[in-house]
């Protein structure tokens, strides 16, 4: 699955009509943890492993240079593999 890059003007602007690359790449990320909170939990590890080092709670536009930096990473790892725990691996390293 191919994604756009993510800038960290993603994080502060809204286009009518357009999806987020970021979005899509969390919707991806919920469903490969299971859906529900169980999927919730995993985007939070996912982008956590990836280097995101802020509180889930906290909006990425508050620090949108790091959240771009993280989901770039989780975009680049699941072009490799979208399995569950290969992925966290694989950001982990």
């Amino acid at each position: 699955m191919e994604f756009d890059q993510v800038v960290a003007d993603d994080f502060t602007s809204f286009k009518p009509g357009v999806v987020a690359t970021h979005v899509k790449i969390e919707q991806l990320l919920t469903n490969i943890g299971g859906g529900g909170t169980h999927g919730t939990d995993y985007k939070n590890q996912a982008m956590k492993a990836a280097g995101y080092k802020y509180d889930p709670i906290i909006g990425y536009a508050k620090h949108p240079d790091a959240a771009a930096e993280a989901f770039n990473k989780i975009r680049s790892v699941i072009s490799e593999t979208q399995e569950k725990d290969a992925l966290l691996e694989k950001l982990a390293s």
